[in-house]
């Protein structure tokens, strides 16, 4: 869910310069995944086992990716490192994504105002 910036508050001059600030900071990471990082127990089929009494295997960690409507794709990330790479690719994503809505938010308060968007 995106946040919701207070870009009604503030004066166009504000806007405009919070928007350059923005503009200057918003590189695309190389290393960044739209994806989910999720951690999963899980219980075996032997019948004896003590995972079916509450102590269940695990974790286990995948990257879950919604990639289009009803397709999702789900892999096990093996071993630390991966792990690490793939939270911390989420995670550039989600900062990128941030600064992304913020833009957006300041350039639609901007055009609300009758202020023209960078490049008309």
């Amino acid at each position: 869910m995106a946040q919701i910036y207070q870009c009604g508050r503030r004066s166009t001059l504000a806007l405009r310069q919070r928007r350059a600030a923005l503009l200057r900071q918003l590189v695309v990471p190389p290393r960044l995944i739209r994806a989910s990082v999720v951690e999963r127990y899980g219980t075996c089929g032997k019948s004896g086992c003590r995972c079916h009494a509450g102590h269940k295997h695990g974790p286990y960690y995948f990257l879950t990716q919604c990639v289009a409507v009803g397709h999702v794709r789900k892999f096990l990330l093996k071993g630390p490192d991966v792990l690490r790479a793939a939270r911390g690719a989420v995670a550039a994503f989600n900062q990128f994504y941030d600064g992304l809505e913020e833009l957006s938010q300041i350039n639609a308060e901007l055009l609300r105002r009758g202020d023209p968007l960078p490049g008309e």
